[in-house]
């Protein structure tokens, strides 16, 4: 008879704890919604932010570009590419591939997205001297490891010469923009 009265003791404080439980767990829940929401928020924040400073780093890029522009010289496109671009359109990059890294050989043969870290400005000059000089002043933008021309052209306009160019430059990811 004692041992049911202390059965029947047990049963009600488990009823007990039981119903406790269920009242935490709702708060529990709750809990673990917010935190999925505090993280989605961080998530989103950091994405913005993000956007912010490649937003920031293109822009400097296009000022950078045009503010070397000569006279006589115009631009016509400035298109962001990844080393993987440049390889399809037969494009040596040998001056900022190092062979003895492996990495890159075995990221591409993964399919890892490449970093663009390539820019290719393409315009018109009138003189070929002009493609020149430009090509100089890319030089001695800070954040660029080399700039190289890739082709030029020369056509007539209006019975004047004209020269299309293409220049690349490269900019390692691991250098920021100035």
């Amino acid at each position: 008879l004692v041992e049911q009265v202390r059965l029947d003791s047990i049963k009600n404080e488990t009823s007990k704890l039981k119903s406790q439980i269920a009242v935490l767990q709702s708060e529990v829940k709750r809990v673990k919604t917010m935190e999925v929401k505090q993280n989605r928020m961080e998530t989103i924040i950091t994405g913005i932010e993000g956007l912010r400073e490649q937003q920031l780093k293109a822009t400097t890029i296009v000022r950078d570009l045009n503010m070397a522009v000569p006279e006589g010289l115009w631009l016509i496109s400035i298109i962001q590419k990844g080393a993987n671009d440049l390889r399809s359109k037969n494009i040596p990059v040998i001056m900022c591939d190092d062979p003895a890294r492996k990495e890159k050989q075995e990221e591409r043969k993964k399919g890892i997205k490449q970093a663009k870290e390539f820019v290719e400005v393409s315009g018109y000059a009138m003189t070929e001297q002009g493609v020149v000089e430009y090509m100089q002043k890319l030089q001695q933008i800070s954040y660029y490891e080399t700039a190289f021309l890739y082709k030029t052209v020369r056509s007539i306009l209006g019975g004047q010469p004209i020269y299309k160019f293409i220049i690349y430059c490269y900019m390692p990811e691991k250098k920021q923009a100035a």
